[in-house]
């Protein structure tokens, strides 16, 4: 048998597969990128462990990042799912919040329900807000309603009474009925996917997780079966979550939306974050532009931005913790498309990996990104993946000029251009969503793109929003597959208090805290972690007694016995959000939650320098004109990357290449290669 050295990080994105092998023992690192293989996606991830030459019983810790689970959201492919609920909040989950898409489409109609009503089933039940029983649960509604969902073929039952949270009891009898009458059916309850108050983002939280629990489920039991048949590899699957960590496969099946863009994080918290920290640089921008779609994060001072609401679908919003991430629809297989208002767009329709770009010559004729950037010399269709993935270039400059340039009576350049120029516009708000309109000033932070397409715009992009620096990593286009391998276990829990403090009894507070760190020591003892090795941080949500939203703030170390720390820090969170706070004791201060986030190190890879080999001259290659923002055409020097030494250093016009991505330097940028291989790029404003 092979000895055990190999740490194995995978990534499925909407267009390629990316694999990639770091050896704890030496350093080295195979790879392995190839075409992401729908609907199942196990093939490409056989395949492109085949491409990097490793075999399943040489590896120790396998890794796994996917799209599987948003996507099925986002194209309404999960499975005939139901809602049982409390008697009179059936249409909580079709009421909502009062959010539009546009205020001034008037004839706009709301999208479909993921559950329809028909589906949602009343049960007679009642929890008082303080976890008293007001009214018994009525099993014969619970009967009725498993009758209904075998009769309609129901697959997964969410489970979501009012005030759950603070007495889960109708909950778990309702799992014990469902499971007598229907053994093969997912259920999904509330209390334990989402145990806080806001019974609308407790619902859909519920719902999302129970619409695509068979989905995941399936998925990782087929990827795990594919992985020791076809590859030899019998170890656990460690799974990327939205949180910025990994969890196993247990966890990730039993709650699957923690998995929800789990890709594109894993990159922004293990690469970005990592990189920057490398180049000197603790507060990052991480941008990512895969094949379908493009993301925003915010590394502050070593740590990722977290939220604990954001919204996967219009007014569908998920509860779970995630790394607070703004996302559009304008990756490199995004179209380009004239509205009915002879408006060019580009996305947030995309060709995907399958025809893909018209470049590849798969019977796409729709001009995407990829084929805009041919146009404009950016990208070498000769050495598209590092040559070894041919696409024809002529496909992309007749797509284009087809599909934008005879539209409006532009030549096929100044039609790429202008298509360059709508995306990057896109682009440019996203980042000032991420950073002005949410009080951070780019001027304080390095731009990290990562993704096979970030480095194409992040130096226009540095420009536009006054950030000073882009630093490119060495793999860029195998960010999420390398931030998997980068993270650390990860869980977040929490429990309910709803308490002022004058109803706080602080030895029972203190406590509940005391069960929340040995819950979090149990559960990542059950995935291997040593006790040692584990890291726990305790907060608490604080608010108004009458506000509906409260703060997350740090509960101080030690026993609590008054909440004099935890009010101040709640006051001065209220000032920064709105501006102003009440008075000392103007309106009383509740503790809503107490929250744990406990991380489990695990062994993980790190970047090593790069060794001193040859010259800036020997990395050049022949110049060719590029198309740059504000210069038309220019002669560009072109560099092939893996031939950059440490210390290099070289001013734009230039673009460098290498296998998963081009990094475009215009006019008024200075690049030094950093020891570790990172292009260090200075962006001039």
């Amino acid at each position: 048998m092979a000895e055990k050295q190999w740490v194995v990080g995978t990534d499925i994105g909407g267009t390629f597969t990316d694999v990639i092998c770091i050896n704890m023992e030496t350093g080295e690192q195979k790879l392995g990128k190839v075409a992401s293989t729908p609907p199942t996606f196990f093939d490409g991830v056989i395949n492109g462990l085949k491409r990097a030459g490793i075999s399943g019983d040489e590896v120790l810790s396998f890794r796994h990042g996917a799209t599987v689970s948003t996507n099925a959201i986002l194209e309404r492919k999960g499975v005939q799912t139901a809602l049982i609920t409390t008697d009179g909040f059936r249409d909580v989950l079709g009421g909502g919040r009062a959010e539009r898409i546009s205020a001034f489409e008037l004839d706009w109609d709301p999208p479909e329900l993921i559950i329809p009503r028909r589906n949602v089933m009343p049960v007679r039940e009642r929890v008082g807000p303080y976890g008293d029983v007001i009214t018994e649960i009525n099993e014969e509604d619970v009967l009725l309603a498993a009758r209904k969902c075998k009769k309609r073929g129901i697959e997964s039952i969410a489970v979501v009474y009012m005030d759950s949270f603070m007495n889960p009891v109708h909950e778990l009898r309702t799992r014990e009925i469902l499971a007598q009458e229907l053994p093969d059916v997912d259920v999904t309850l509330s209390h334990e996917v989402l145990p806080q108050m806001l019974e609308f983002e407790r619902t859909c939280t519920t719902v999302l997780n129970a619409y695509i629990s068979p989905i995941l489920k399936n998925y990782l039991g087929g990827l795990a079966k594919r992985l020791q048949d076809d590859w030899g590899y019998d170890g656990p699957l460690l799974i990327t979550t939205s949180g910025g960590g990994v969890i196993g496969m247990d966890e990730a099946i039993k709650f699957p939306a923690k998995t929800f863009h789990s890709s594109p994080v894993s990159g922004a918290v293990g690469m970005a974050g990592y990189i920057g920290s490398l180049a000197g640089f603790d507060n990052v921008i991480a941008f990512e532009t895969g094949g379908t779609t493009n993301n925003v994060s915010m590394i502050y001072q070593g740590s990722p931005a977290i939220t604990h609401e954001w919204k996967i679908l219009w007014n569908v919003p998920c509860c779970l913790p995630s790394v607070d991430t703004v996302y559009i629809g304008s990756g490199g297989g995004s179209i380009s498309w004239v509205d009915n208002g002879g408006i060019l767009n580009v996305g947030p329709q995309s060709m995907g990996a399958v025809p893909g770009p018209a470049c590849y010559g798969q019977g796409g004729e729709e001009a995407t990104n990829t084929d805009s950037q041919i146009v404009l010399g950016r990208i070498d269709p000769e050495y598209f993946l590092g040559g070894e993935m041919k696409v024809d270039g002529d496909l992309s400059f007749q797509a284009v000029q087809k599909k934008v340039g005879d539209h409006y009576g532009w030549d096929v350049k100044e039609a790429a251009a202008n298509t360059y120029m709508v995306a990057l516009s896109a682009l440019m708000m996203a980042m000032r969503i991420q950073t002005v309109s949410r009080g951070w000033d780019p001027r304080e932070f390095a731009i990290v793109p990562y993704g096979g397409g970030g480095a194409l715009y992040a130096c226009d992009l540095a420009r536009e929003i006054g950030s000073p620096t882009v630093v490119v990593p060495p793999l860029p286009g195998y960010a999420s597959a390398f931030g998997a391998i980068r993270v650390d276990v990860k869980h977040e829990f929490t429990t309910p208090i709803h308490k002022t403090e004058e109803e706080l009894d602080f030895d029972e507070l203190n406590q509940e805290v005391g069960n929340l760190v040995e819950k979090s020591h149990r559960i990542l003892a059950k995935e291997g972690i040593e006790k040692d090795m584990v890291s726990v941080e305790r907060y608490v949500d604080v608010k108004y007694f009458s506000q509906s939203r409260f703060f997350t703030v740090d509960l101080p170390d030690g026993e609590l016995k008054d909440l004099e720390g935890i009010t101040r820090n709640f006051m001065d969170d209220m000032q920064a959000e709105y501006g102003y706070n009440l008075p000392p004791g103007y309106a009383p201060v509740e503790v809503v939650n107490l929250r744990v986030v406990a991380k489990g190190e695990i062994i993980k890879p790190n970047l090593p320098e790069i060794e001193e080999a040859g010259s800036l001259e020997d990395a050049r290659k022949p110049n060719r004109q590029v198309w740059f923002k504000g210069h038309d055409f220019l002669e560009a020097d072109i560099y092939e990357r893996g031939k950059l030494p440490p210390g290099a250093e070289f001013d734009g016009p230039a673009v460098i290449e290498q296998p998963d991505t081009t990094t475009v330097m215009p006019p008024g940028t200075h690049c030094s290669v950093d020891k570790y291989g990172n292009l260090v790029i200075n962006v001039d404003q």
